[in-house]
């Protein structure tokens, strides 16, 4: 490997026909040699002893593949084929030669520092088979510390996770799996897996690809694996961010007063009432409804409306290129028809061109000319069809029309009646522009009728080559419409556990739901859970059977400390001592979790005065990087600490009758990996004394 850099950076060896030429292969040269320094220290973590048409060899799996040119030495990536053999229990494939390959031995390489630490051996056929070493080395990792960033877990991949990581690519893919279960992160690992060459047709460029997680705090904590996987310049963002983005409003502040309202509000009614509402608000249906608005407002714009223009075509004289009433209405019937990923009013406009080319006959080379001539009175009569249509004021005017509502026929009386109360009027809104997050897919979708949806590139838009959800159970039905309008067919992987469905007002009710939207989607279960000690998965496993989905989740056998209970005193002593023994026990990233925002700044600033000096994250602005940390549940789903503090786990704070609560409750007890403290003034939360 570093023969081969050396020969990379040695520019009079990459030397072209002229200076151009010259500097170019340098500099690619050079940036060849840049993506594989980072690999000497560790060239492969694992190797294969494979039997192949009579022949034994040694095969070595890495992060990066390397064929070395004058040597036996070479590597092959984890993404590939190959590299699958090493994490899948198949012992038999057909190599792309022909022929027929044995598995005699998987070896896990420990290599750091350009040393050989430890070697363990999977499976050896003369050994017996299976070794038991893959749990062997799973638990070592696992036992490791957490870090601020997502974990890499190219090197442990488990049978099960590898499988839904290389799931057949052009399918979309909806993961299901507990907390801990490392989803995210093979989301992640299957998006690098797309990149490759492997995929053909289907392989995804990093820069045309997205992956949307909840919130700015998730997001700047998981975005730091990507280039470890080798991808770099793939948008990481929020859904709120992106859509703003594409309705040209980044300044609109998007709040979510339903779960403000939820967090809040003691009034069981109200509480409901909001749900429901925000439900429909995102209910599939939705997107049918705006178009049929839309329809009715484009046509009645129309009426009165002609198009007659004099256009010269050079050589042969003045023409007139006229358009009656009807014809428009025609063409606007076809646009519908046809359902373009730019919209609309870009669709009319290549229309109405393509009409005026084939009438006038038009040769190929006076085209743009003639396109041209008609800009400005097209952009003219455009602007009186569609001009008055921005997302924001459309999406409002919908929601505020009984009639514009029923235009459908999709929706009930009193579906209709729900989307026109508001129950969310004693939540305080900003004084600035803003608009609530479940209002957002309603706007995207006039959005994507109108303006069109997908990736902006320069001034026109393309489908995303691939697109990640992480928390896909807090996306709503509409969205993922959304979605899949402006991504490749096929290319969409989410990420997500019903359990944890903490804005469950958005999200699906079940997984058929997206699946609706979502063509041939596979629904595949990641059984096992492998973030936390056998004593934390029981205490989540057992709050999350009250709502009787967690039956099938298993938790890695791994031995840990007792789950930590402290009740019946001071609240912030309790909590002081709880970091303290957290702490003497070796932890040192250590999160304390409460049910609001509030709660969490008001314990930051009481906790110094017990000699605990917590960094409060409460905004998606703020992020996590490692320590002692004190933060709302809410951002604190899809974070992994080495010891969590769940404060107030008490029935006051989490009340038990309510499932909503419930699964509050159990998020907050799921973040941590090795060490864990449940606190009262009072007494415990039944379900967790």
């Amino acid at each position: 490997m570093l023969r081969q850099i050396e020969t990379w950076e040695d520019r009079d060896r990459n030397a072209g026909a002229d200076l151009e030429t010259s500097v170019t292969m340098a500099d690619t040269a050079e940036e060849h040699a840049a993506m594989l320094s980072v690999h000497v220290q560790q060239p492969y973590f694992g190797s294969l002893k494979v039997r192949v048409g009579g022949r034994e060899q040694t095969l070595y799996i890495g992060k990066h593949a390397f064929r070395d040119l004058k040597g036996p030495h070479s590597v092959v990536s984890w993404d590939s084929e190959v590299g699958s053999l090493f994490y899948s229990d198949t012992l038999g494939w057909t190599p792309r030669r022909g022929g027929q390959g044995t598995i005699r031995r998987r070896r896990q390489l420990d290599v750091a520092q350009k040393e050989l630490r430890r070697v363990t051996d999977l499976y050896d056929d003369e050994a017996g088979g299976d070794t038991g070493g893959r749990e062997e080395v799973l638990l070592r990792r696992l036992a490791e510390q957490s870090t601020a960033a997502m974990r890499d877990v190219v090197e442990t991949l488990q049978p099960e996770q590898n499988g839904a990581m290389r799931y057949p690519a052009g399918t979309p893919v909806i993961i299901q799996g507990a907390a801990g279960s490392g989803k995210t992160t093979i989301g992640f690992h299957r998006l690098a897996w797309m990149t490759s060459p492997d995929r053909q047709e289907h392989r995804a460029r990093p820069e045309a690809c997205m992956v949307l997680m909840p919130n700015r705090v998730l997001a700047t904590y998981a975005a730091r694996i990507l280039p470890e996987l080798g991808i770099s310049g793939v948008t990481v963002t929020t859904p709120e961010v992106w859509g703003t983005g594409l309705l040209g409003l980044e300044k609109l502040e998007i709040t979510d007063r339903t779960l403000s309202l939820l967090l809040t509000d003691q009034d069981n009614g109200r509480r409901a009432l909001a749900w429901r509402r925000a439900k429909l608000l995102g209910d599939a249906r939705m997107l049918d409804v705006v178009r049929t608005h839309l329809w009715g407002k484009f046509n009645a714009a129309l009426q009165g409306q002609a198009l007659s223009e004099s256009v010269e075509v050079r050589g042969r004289g003045v023409y007139t290129f006229a358009l009656s009433e009807a014809e428009l209405a025609g063409m606007l019937r076809e646009v519908f028809a046809a359902d373009p990923l730019d919209g609309y009013r870009a669709g009319m406009r290549r229309l109405i061109e393509a009409e005026a080319v084939s009438r006038l006959g038009v040769p190929d080379e006076e085209e743009a000319s003639v396109r041209r001539q008609l800009a400005t009175p097209l952009t003219t009569l455009l602007g009186r069809v569609f001009a008055s249509t921005t997302p924001v004021t459309e999406a409002r005017r919908l929601l505020g029309s009984a009639e514009a509502l029923g235009a459908s026929g999709l929706l009930k009386p009193r579906e209709i009646e729900l989307l026109l109360a508001d129950p969310l009027s004693g939540i305080p809104a900003p004084r600035r522009a803003h608009a609530d997050v479940t209002e957002l897919p309603l706007m995207l979708a006039v959005q994507a009728f109108t303006g069109g949806i997908g990736r902006v590139v320069g001034r026109t838009l393309e489908p995303f080559d691939h697109v990640v959800l992480d928390e896909a159970q807090d996306y709503s039905p509409l969205l993922y419409a959304l979605l899949g309008r402006a991504t490749r067919p096929g290319h969409l992987t989410a990420l997500g556990d019903l359990n944890q469905g903490m804005h469950g007002y958005k999200g699906p009710s079940s997984w058929e739901a997206v699946g609706e939207q979502l063509p041939g989607a596979q629904v595949l279960t990641l059984s096992r859970t492998y973030r936390s000690t056998r004593q934390i998965t029981a205490l989540g496993a057992r709050i999350a059977s009250t709502y009787n989905r967690a039956a099938e989740v298993h938790g890695v056998d791994r031995d840990g400390a007792e789950v930590q209970r402290y009740s019946g005193g001071d609240e912030l002593a309790l909590l002081a001592q709880a970091v303290r023994d957290a702490r003497a026990a070796g932890h040192e990233n250590i999160a304390i979790v409460t049910r609001r925002a509030a709660d969490a700044d008001n314990l930051s600033v009481a906790l110094r005065d017990h000699d605990t000096d917590a960094q409060p994250i409460t905004t998606q602005e703020h992020r996590y990087r490692g320590g002692l940390v004190i933060l709302p549940v809410n951002l604190a789903k899809g974070l992994e600490f080495s010891a969590a503090i769940v404060a107030r786990a008490d029935a006051q704070t989490y009340d038990e009758s309510t499932e909503y609560e419930r699964r509050l409750l159990y998020v907050s007890a799921s973040r941590a990996l090795h060490w864990l403290g449940l606190v009262s003034g009072d007494e415990l939360h039944p379900l967790v004394a």
